[in-house]
């Protein structure tokens, strides 16, 4: 597959991505530089009927090409054993050095040394470039054939190392975008199951109330159980238009409607009611947020507590809903509080609960607070 792959540079190249294009290009890189230095060392065995030499540097250059398609760490399938056509490749590029004429030692040394270099630590290829240096010092090319060896080791392992770092740089950003991408979708979804809380939350627990009052007055024989009831049915049309909106992300509420409506369905549970202050003494930029306060607030009256009294205060900084008869299992970790710390905190304001078996509080501040 990888070298149908490498033999087809203009499917892999549409079908990848960027980071793919960059393993393909530093493999592609390896493998021309093999074959870049394998040709000239080629040309000087055959002018030079140097014919062990050109095979043993045509089988070091296959066996080369082989190693760096096949290796995982430039994008290569991993499959298989590596560790043969490594030996391979370099102990023929050995031979073709010491039987090759005066110039192929270093286009041999060169093409048996970059596989090599690409998988060994800065430790062995040291070791390496060290040894090479030593055997060929011992052959008919002396001291001078000893510093290429070493020079040629050292530099193609500065070449691959830089490669490999600069790869693994582009694969480390492209997994930390990727990071940033699914962090979005489950903050998006965080957001969604919070909006959905509180819109389907208040919603059934109005229509519970309602329910329940039209209920008892239907048997009472009481006609407003029929006005109680098409409250319902406008509450469920209103739930209905405002899920839609949720799915879409176009949903946002008002305060001052969200106070009526708390007012309103609060009276109607048999909650005696107070509202202090107006929605416009609040800043536009907390005016989105104060509503979520007061319509999760009320909701978790009806839903928390056995209350008789409450009473809802607004001012320019803040937002302070307060009722009695707490039941005991009131939370202030739950899901509806915890939204509404988030939806505060992203405008810079805070919340806080105090309570005791008698008076519960949310207190909403519209301003962060100031270190005394």
């Amino acid at each position: 597959m990888e070298l149908r792959r490498y033999l087809d540079p203009r499917t892999t190249w549409r079908d990848t991505s960027e980071v793919d294009k960059v393993r393909l290009y530093t493999r592609q890189s390896f493998v021309g530089i093999v074959l870049a230095f394998t040709v000239p060392g080629l040309v000087e065995s055959i002018s030079n009927a140097s014919w062990l030499s050109a095979v043993a540097l045509s089988v070091s250059a296959v066996a080369a090409v082989f190693v760096l398609l096949r290796l995982p760490r430039i994008g290569g399938t991993g499959a298989g054993s590596i560790r043969i056509p490594l030996a391979v490749s370099v102990g023929a590029a050995i031979l073709a050095g010491v039987t090759g004429a005066a110039a192929v030692p270093v286009w041999a040394l060169l093409v048996g040394s970059i596989p090599v270099c690409v998988l060994l630590t800065p430790v062995w290829t040291l070791v390496l470039a060290i040894a090479l240096g030593v055997a060929t010092s011992m052959t008919r090319f002396g001291v001078p054939g000893a510093v290429t060896a070493f020079a040629v080791v050292m530099l193609m392992s500065a070449t691959a190392r830089l490669s490999i770092w600069l790869l693994r740089i582009v694969t480390e950003l492209d997994d930390s975008r990727h990071a940033a991408a699914q962090l979005s979708v489950a903050e998006e979804r965080l957001r969604f199951s919070r909006d959905l809380h509180d819109v389907v939350g208040r919603a059934l627990s109005a229509v519970a109330v309602k329910s329940e009052l039209a209920a008892m007055l239907s048997r009472r024989g009481d006609d407003r159980a029929a006005a109680q009831m098409d409250e319902v049915r406008e509450l469920a049309q209103q739930s209905m238009a405002e899920a839609r909106q949720l799915v879409r992300g176009y949903r946002s509420i008002d305060l001052e409607a969200e106070l009526g409506g708390a007012a309103s369905l609060l009276s109607a549970a048999g909650i005696d009611t107070e509202v202090h202050g107006a929605a416009e003494s609040v800043a536009p930029e907390f005016a989105e947020a104060a509503a979520w306060v007061v319509r999760e607030g009320a909701t978790n009256i009806l839903r928390h507590s056995e209350a008789t009294r409450c009473r809802i205060e607004v001012t320019h900084d803040s937002l302070r809903i307060t009722n009695n008869r707490p039941r005991a299992s009131t939370s202030t970790d739950g899901t509806g509080l915890a939204g509404l710390a988030e939806r505060l905190a992203a405008v810079g304001g805070t919340l806080d609960t105090t309570g005791d078996s008698d008076e519960f509080t949310v207190t909403a501040t519209f301003a962060p607070r100031v270190a005394s």
